[in-house]
């Protein structure tokens, strides 16, 4: 029984909590090793000494007094206490009180056990000043996600005003600089030609940097669409080439290319991937030397993916500039280094080239990078971009959106106006609803040897006109004062006598969502702003004949 006495005392004594006995009269009459460091004193100095010398506030409120009277009353109590230890900064701590009985020498002693928690309520106070800083944090960044998808929405809608507004312009430039080098060459000057033809070159470079702009908001909002097929890569490579051959024989670059004799087919964009290898190729040509050779290899790894490399001999690309030449509006290199001092063989660029090709590749469930050892003085290291295109497509297709914008070529195979003429008896109506003069003006003089055109600058007009001639072909502009384009073809598609009527938009706004909106309403087609009197005649001339066809089996 001793040996257990002394036990239990060695291991009060050493316990890493703090414990004092008290009398009734709240004087200190013991306290172990650990309690002596919390109130940083002898013990021997505090003895009958009052505890309520140490104590400070209570955290709760309840004064000393109240505490040590429930205690006496038989009560347990637990609360939170201060200490204020000798020459020592005050100490919080969780303090248990109870009464110890069936003590022979001092039957109304009291036990109080202190645990130190000033560091647990330090570390509590900084989380908590934490939390109200993220809380903070998160409010101001619900904010400025609010903010950002204002300022996207807002963009978007920049975009698309800011396309049609360029758009409306160029095609009459466009248009009528057609019409001249196509009819008139005989009836100008050899120098006003040579202007002419000028002009619609900056138009075809202008047009391209506002589809260019459109790709990338396109490609930003992940709505890119694809409009697949089966095809040869080697194919597409070579097409891209041929395109090229102006620009590279006049610098005598050569192009080598490396595929398998016997390479599988390829699910994809057609038009999208030539834009990749197009925008690939003329890079290599403009930083590259005169003379020199671009390497184009397809190899098929595993059997589950085309491993595309693009390797030129030219200026190379700064290791800080690989990390961003795929950001969008990032124009990379300097064309200047070369030899032949020709920055300029294809006009200058908007830095947009890159983030496109990027956006088609992974478009395409693949990945792109770029190898160069960087630029060096009078040398000429070159760079390899690597593409990555998986023989199996990996990502949902748009294949059955069979509404897919596609402008950028005419049909080799459209049909001519003296075809149509030929081929009618009598000039069908085609019904333009556009308050766009000029643009509807080409149009006219376009088609007017093989249609008789219509012409209406409101929705109003455009609607009298649908019910009391029964136009062949009807094109609407989706910007139209007064009622806009889409309620025209609903309107027309919910009426008898119009609802079998082939609707075209003619347009200059291109945002996928404006394109969806159109076809949404009931059109049949969509011809974009500046237009090509080829692609014009013949889109009219599909949906006629489109037309007559259903006509005849009904």
């Amino acid at each position: 029984m001793q040996q257990d006495i002394i036990l239990l005392a060695r291991i009060i004594e050493n316990t890493p909590i703090g414990i004092v006995v008290v009398t009734t009269a709240g004087k200190i009459h013991y306290m172990n090793r650990f309690a002596e460091q919390l109130f940083n004193v002898q013990r021997d100095t505090m003895i009958d000494r009052p505890i309520e010398d140490f104590i400070a506030v209570h955290r709760q409120g309840i004064s000393w007094n109240d505490l040590w009277a429930r205690v006496v009353a038989g009560e347990v109590s637990e609360t939170t206490l201060t200490l204020q230890p000798v020459d020592r900064n005050d100490t919080m701590c969780k303090v248990k009180l109870f009464q110890v009985g069936d003590n022979e020498r001092f039957p109304d002693s009291f036990a109080m056990i202190f645990r130190d928690i000033t560091q647990e309520i330090i570390f509590n106070e900084q989380i908590e000043k934490k939390n109200l800083e993220m809380a903070k944090m998160n409010s101001e960044l619900i904010r400025w996600n609010a903010e950002l998808k204002r300022v996207s929405e807002m963009k978007s809608n920049f975009l698309s005003i800011a396309s049609h507004e360029l758009k409306t312009p160029l095609t009459s430039i466009k248009g009528y600089s057609d019409i001249i080098i196509d009819n008139m060459r005989d009836k100008i000057d050899e120098s006003v030609y040579r202007m002419i033809e000028s002009i619609n070159r900056a138009a075809d470079r202008l047009h391209k940097v506002v589809n260019n702009i459109l790709d990338v908001t396109r490609i930003e909002q992940k709505r890119l669409r694809l409009k697949p097929e089966t095809l040869d890569l080697g194919m597409v490579v070579n097409d891209c080439i041929e395109d090229l051959a102006q620009f590279s024989q006049k610098r005598g670059i050569h192009f080598n290319c490396n595929f398998p004799a016997a390479m599988p087919e390829f699910y994809g964009d057609k038009m999208r991937l030539q834009q990749v290898f197009t925008n690939l190729f003329s890079n290599a040509i403009k930083f590259s030397p005169d003379g020199s050779k671009v390497d184009v290899t397809i190899a098929v790894e595993d059997g589950e993916r085309f491993h595309i490399t693009v390797t030129d001999r030219g200026v190379g690309i700064n290791v800080e500039e690989q990390t961003h030449i795929f950001d969008a509006f990032y124009e990379i290199g300097n064309a200047n280094r070369h030899s032949t001092d020709f920055a300029k063989f294809m006009g200058g660029g908007t830095g947009l080239g890159l983030s496109i090709v990027k956006g088609i590749v992974e478009r395409h469930g693949g990945r792109i990078w770029v190898e160069s050892e960087g630029v060096r003085e009078n040398d000429y290291p070159g760079s390899v971009f690597h593409i990555i295109l998986p023989m199996h497509a990996e990502i949902g297709w748009d294949d059955d959106e069979t509404k897919t914008l596609i402008v950028e070529r005419a049909d080799e195979r459209a049909i001519d106006l003296e075809q149509i003429a030929d081929m009618t008896n009598e000039k069908p109506v085609i019904l333009f609803i556009d308050s766009d003069r000029e643009a509807v003006e080409i149009a006219r003089m376009v088609l007017e040897n093989a249609f008789e055109v219509l012409i209406a600058e409101t929705g109003e007009i455009g609607l009298t006109l649908a019910f009391s001639r029964s136009p062949s072909v009807i094109l609407v502009d989706s910007y139209l004062p007064g009622l806009d384009g889409y309620h025209i073809c609903r309107i027309l598609r919910s009426q008898e006598e119009t609802r079998d009527i082939p609707i075209a938009f003619f347009s200059a706004g291109t945002q996928n969502s404006e394109i969806q909106q159109c076809f949404s309403s009931g059109a049949d087609d969509f011809i974009v702003k500046p237009f090509s009197g080829r692609e014009l005649v013949d889109k009219i001339w599909r949906l006629f004949m489109k037309k007559k066809e259903e006509n005849r089996f009904k």
